[in-house]
């Protein structure tokens, strides 16, 4: 059976993977301010995945919370020190950053954009068939905590016809449940 993504772009996959990290934030923790991590979220879709994994792994808890200071060597240029206290903050008792541990469900949806870019990383799209493992990874998460599905029809505007598969760069932000509230 065909995924119900098989038609879309790369860029398109991402967006549905980052659509469904923000249902999972606004669902489950809604009295945080979501909008930093969205913003670099968001920044998948208009930046090469060569470069944004750089930028969006630094706001990731398990790589984050490795630190209990803020290192300029470590961060700079991708994260300022106000940014870091404030994910810090922001990530404080929902998260304790355990990688690859489906129960710290936090990290494991937070890591679902980043692992989306990283399993392309320098290679071709084939089948596709990982990125529909990561999608289908984070629907699971939103199904086992009664959260709605996100639209998929709404990223079949960036067909993977486009680019090789990639899809062109487009401002997902007008995607975003956090970035538009």
């Amino acid at each position: 059976m065909k995924h119900k993504l098989a038609q879309v772009s790369m860029n398109g996959r991402m967006a549905y993977t980052i659509m469904c990290v923000e249902a999972f934030l606004v669902n489950q923790y809604p009295d945080r301010d979501w909008r930093l991590i969205a913003k670099k979220m968001w920044a998948a879709t208009t930046i090469n995945w060569g470069d944004w994994p750089d930028i969006y792994c630094l706001f990731i808890p398990d790589l984050l919370l490795q630190y209990d200071d803020y290192d300029p060597k470590e961060f700079m240029p991708f994260m300022t020190l106000h940014e870091f206290h404030l994910v810090r903050h922001l990530y404080a008792g929902i998260t304790e950053g355990r990688e690859d541990d489906p129960k710290d469900v936090l990290n494991f949806m937070l890591n679902k954009p980043f692992e989306m870019a990283m399993v392309y990383e320098g290679t071709g799209i084939g089948d596709g068939h990982e990125s529909f493992e990561i999608i289908d990874e984070a629907e699971q998460v939103l199904l086992e905590h009664n959260i709605s599905l996100p639209d998929h029809n709404l990223v079949k505007f960036s067909p993977a016809s486009e680019f090789n598969g990639w899809g062109y760069k487009f401002d997902g932000t007008h995607l975003s449940i956090i970035l538009n509230k």
